[in-house]
């Protein structure tokens, strides 16, 4: 329809299709077709040449391409290999000769420590990116137990009050796991954005590792520390839907990579800093991530849950919406261009809002912000409102954007990651090997 923009446009666009070679194919066809699966036509630096299955495929300078006659693309041939995901292999296959360039898709990313040292040798460089991939710890704000209005369980109730939300986030030392887990190489985020996003807020409030205005937030709330040893639980004392006397100990789940071993490890220790006991409980991903409202996540039955979300271009504010409660069915409202107000419902475990966090200051903010289009003063202005109020309510712990990591070798140039794309090649014709310009 001439003139229609949506708020995912950026969807709405695909590659030219040459009718000249194609044109005797249906679409449905194109998809099996070996002229189009196998050999596909474009307008980029390199064309295949050979494709081995499962080995490589051999590409060849196009003698069409429109940047010819600056010199690009630099080399005549480019073999890509299909390699694995070992990442000590992949590593050894640069300092060998046998590799140029190991991307991102090769399972270097546990290997931060190894990149760095080979790098300060000279032997590779090593390129880390933050990407648009957050890691987070969920709060159970709305557990399973709590539906219909009342408790009807025995497990307390512990993150209905902001303050504790906010003191439990300002216990986890997310900068150590950064520096630790992460060799210093990401950043602490407070909000469901990059500071790189165009539309991030930086004036939302932060949370720095701080257990002594932690545990003032916490004396407020009920959570005492009934024995003057800050290491051992708090504990209740006229904490709203909490039992006097109960400790403040909680589980805290997520998946057993590696990774995360050793981000739990760090978080347990902090909290238990500010008298917050935790109990780490690992799951298969399958198991973690499963429906509810069987699942541990998305049926609501967690205290803290930790895993990631994707940022996406268009600010994912929509995933806390009051609708998006996994297990719940409601109505909210979406602005539209011409002023009116338009509402929808949702309902089953198909939602993604697995806190059960709801504030109708963040619905309307985030509503009117997805209703709206680039341009107009409410697109900005309402991401920027709902940034903040989230940062304000908590529903998550932010803790940091996942690294994206390659490796070349030392004189590769021009090669330049960047933080939202899936691949390392979108300026393959730049890459060429000698003194790099700074």
């Amino acid at each position: 329809m001439p003139g229609f923009l949506d708020s995912e446009y950026y969807t709405n666009f695909w590659g030219p299709s040459p009718e000249h070679a194609w044109g005797q194919y249906t679409a449905a066809e194109l998809i099996e077709a070996e002229e189009s699966s196998r050999a596909p036509l474009g307008y980029g630096a390199y064309v295949i040449e050979e494709w081995r299955q499962g080995d490589s495929v051999t590409l060849t300078k196009n003698p069409n391409y429109f940047r010819a006659d600056e010199g690009l693309p630099a080399f005549e041939t480019v073999v890509y290999r299909f390699v694995g995901e070992n990442s000590n292999t992949n590593i050894a296959s640069i300092l060998s000769g046998e590799c140029d360039i190991v991307d991102q898709t090769s399972g270097i990313d546990n290997q931060s420590e190894l990149l760095l040292e080979l790098q300060a040798s000279g032997q590779l460089n090593a390129t880390f990116v933050t990407g648009t991939i957050w890691e987070h710890i969920d709060f159970g704000i709305q557990h399973i137990e709590y539906d219909d209005g009342m408790q009807t369980g025995e497990r307390p109730d512990y993150f209905s009050d902001v303050r504790t939300r906010q003191a439990f986030t300002m216990c986890m030392d997310r900068q150590s796991v950064v520096n630790t887990v992460l060799f210093g190489q990401s950043i602490v985020i407070d909000t469901y954005l990059p500071p790189q996003h165009p539309l991030y807020n930086d004036q939302v409030a932060t949370y720095p590792f701080d257990p002594e205005a932690a545990g003032a937030l916490l004396d407020e709330v009920g959570w005492i520390d009934d024995d003057g040893n800050a290491f051992t639980p708090r504990v209740a004392s006229g904490v709203i839907g909490v039992t006097d006397g109960t400790p403040l100990s909680v589980t805290y789940e997520t998946t057993g990579s590696s990774l995360r071993q050793q981000i739990t490890a760090i978080i347990q220790q902090s909290l238990a800093q500010c008298g917050i006991e935790t109990f780490i409980q690992y799951y298969p991903a399958s198991e973690w991530f499963m429906e509810g409202p069987e699942g541990k996540l998305f049926g609501r039955r967690f205290d803290l849950g930790e895993f990631t979300w994707s940022t996406g271009v268009q600010p994912r504010c929509d995933l806390y919406l009051s609708s998006q409660v996994p297990g719940t069915e409601g109505e909210t409202w979406l602005s539209i261009q011409d002023g009116e107000e338009r509402t929808f419902s949702i309902s089953g475990w198909s939602g993604q809002n697995n806190p059960g966090f709801t504030n109708p200051e963040f619905d309307l903010a985030c509503s009117i912000a997805l209703g709206s289009l680039p341009g107009q003063p409410e697109y900005s202005a309402s991401h920027l409102e709902a940034q903040a109020i989230f940062a304000e309510e908590l529903p998550v712990a932010p803790l940091f954007l996942h690294l994206k990591l390659a490796a070349t070798r030392p004189d590769m140039c021009n090669f330049i990651m960047d933080p939202t794309a899936n691949s390392e090649f979108w300026n393959i014709e730049a890459f060429d090997y000698g003194e790099c310009a700074e």
